[in-house]
């Protein structure tokens, strides 16, 4: 096999993340310098370097789209790369923002590798031929639609070759590239897999990132008509009907309990296992993050902005407890110990609180059925531009998980009121989203794709303290900048994103974000 070349990067020794996840590299470089991969268990050690990129990126993910918006504040040190994204005030040089554009495109190459040389090559069966193509397939669309939504127009490299001289292509033709490995990968991936290889992509998996996709695309593709943009919501809505063989968890917080890792509603999870932070075998630095300052009240890395979320569920719904902590029982004192600000729920351990800041070992939950379902009722009234039954039985279903409400597909007394219109249904979605996925990498990209990223972090009451910084949201941030590292390597095809020092308005317009929120 010849020597995976990471295209558009600046590979660096040096580690400067100050609170990312650790990464076991036993299955990277298995066939790094050696020949073509001569079986199927080469075939498979070659796509697993592919997934082991993202196990790399749980805290990044985290930072870039919890963080950055009003939920979220970091108790970092402020002039820290995690400490600066959450005071709004990044560069091009923030390490976070290079970290993720080198693991991105490292994901990307190993993804390649994998179809390159695994496609066609008579040592390996068809059948693993077929599932790794997927799994690469998938993986490399999963890469891309974080660099699209991250960075707008990204190159799209599908060859590892020496990529110091590529360009930037378009938001549409990055889309157009997801859209065609998924719905290749979703002919190539099994619809499940045996116990030993839970945790792999899936063809549910491809349709739910697919569903995603086509909402997300023709919500903000900048040279859509209303047609183009009505035929991807449908393609969406046609997506998300063929998600099939998940139910939602009756325990909202079951989802992130290491007694049921790759439960019924995942649909698709980081795997993280067990380790700590001096044995370098430790995953989920989310779990670190909400709980590195233990039972205490000095704040951990990451911790709410303030008690809105919180004091906005209606009384009942179990995600406010699964999602925040007011407090947790410490088993070494045999009491409840009370925060005085609250801590993100979903990734400290229920059988290890105390040791959830070392153990790292809960999987991050990146496509669930609840989200399936709230993207179809999104679509569907995007669509429509009005809400049908279809619609308001795939909200309702979150909404009788949320209170209890069982079976979710029976009618119930928390459904939302009928009648409502396009906007008003829209943001009934936008509320359940907020509900529903606190501290679980979305919010950043919701508001970015329904174009009210600043008027949403302006009006926030975090905002109104200067001491987080928040009232300096501008349009700019609507996208990240491209790491000046990658622009001194290549300035001509890696244009500076519009606002941030050294953009060049041939190159992005005067002001690519005009009229959004």
């Amino acid at each position: 096999m010849k020597k995976i070349i990471y295209s558009i990067l600046l590979v660096t020794s040096t580690s400067f993340l100050s609170c990312e996840d650790s990464l076991d590299q036993a299955p990277l470089g298995v066939l790094a310098q050696g020949n073509l991969p001569a079986s199927d268990a080469d075939a498979i050690a070659l796509v697993n370097s592919a997934y082991q990129v993202n196990t790399g990126k749980s805290t990044a993910f985290g930072y870039m789209t919890d963080l950055v918006t009003e939920t979220t504040i970091s108790g970092e040190n402020p002039n820290g790369g995690g400490g600066l994204l959450g005071l709004l005030k990044w560069d091009g040089n923030n390490s976070y923002i290079v970290g993720m554009w080198q693991d991105l495109n490292k994901g990307i190459a190993a993804a390649n590798d994998a179809i390159d040389n695994v496609q066609g090559n008579s040592k390996i069966s068809e059948s693993i031929q077929k599932r790794v193509i997927g799994e690469a397939q998938f993986l490399r669309a999963y890469y891309l639609n974080y660099a699209v939504q991250f960075w707008g127009d990204f190159p799209i490299v599908l060859h590892n070759v020496d990529g110091s001289n590529v360009i930037r292509n378009s938001v549409d033709e990055v889309y157009t590239q997801i859209v065609k490995d998924l719905n290749e990968a979703t002919d190539n991936l099994p619809t499940e897999y045996g116990s030993t290889d839970k945790g792999r992509a899936t063809q549910g998996a491809a349709y739910a990132l697919l569903s995603k996709v086509y909402l997300t695309w023709g919500q903000v593709s900048p040279t859509f008509n209303d047609s183009e943009r009505t035929e991807k919501y449908r393609l969406s809505v046609e997506a998300a009907n063929k998600v099939t063989g998940y139910e939602l968890e009756e325990d909202f917080l079951a989802n992130w309990d290491n007694n049921n890792r790759n439960g019924k509603e995942s649909i698709f999870a980081t795997q993280h296992n067990t380790g700590t932070a001096s044995d370098g075998t430790g995953g989920n630095h989310l779990c670190h993050c909400a709980f590195s300052s233990g039972f205490s009240d000095e704040l951990p890395h990451v911790v709410p902005a303030n008690r809105d979320v919180v004091d906005s569920y209606e009384k009942g719904d179990q995600r406010k407890e699964g999602s925040f902590a007011d407090s947790l029982y410490n088993p070494k004192t045999g009491e409840y110990y009370h925060f005085k600000l609250p801590r993100f729920r979903k990734y400290i351990d229920s059988s290890d609180p105390s040791g959830s800041a070392n153990n790292r070992n809960v999987n991050r939950s990146v496509l669930r059925y609840a989200e399936v379902l709230l993207i179809k009722a999104e679509a569907i009234n995007e669509r429509d531009k009005k809400p049908n039954e279809e619609a308001y039985e795939a909200i309702n279903q979150v909404r009788r998980r949320a209170f209890k409400s069982f079976p979710v597909t029976e009618k119930s007394a928390h459904d939302l009121p009928t009648g409502l219109d396009y906007e008003g249904f829209k943001q009934a979605i936008q509320q359940e989203r907020t509900w529903e996925f606190v501290y679980e990498q979305k919010h950043w990209l919701d508001l970015v794709r329904w174009k009210v990223l600043v008027k949403t972090i302006k009006n926030s009451t975090v905002a109104q303290d200067p001491q987080y910084n928040k009232q300096t949201i501008e349009l700019k941030h609507y996208r990240y900048p491209i790491p000046q590292s990658q622009r001194d390597i290549n300035p001509e095809g890696l244009w500076q994103n519009w606002g941030y020092e050294g953009y060049d308005e041939s190159k992005t317009g005067t002001n690519p974000y005009a009229g959004l929120e």
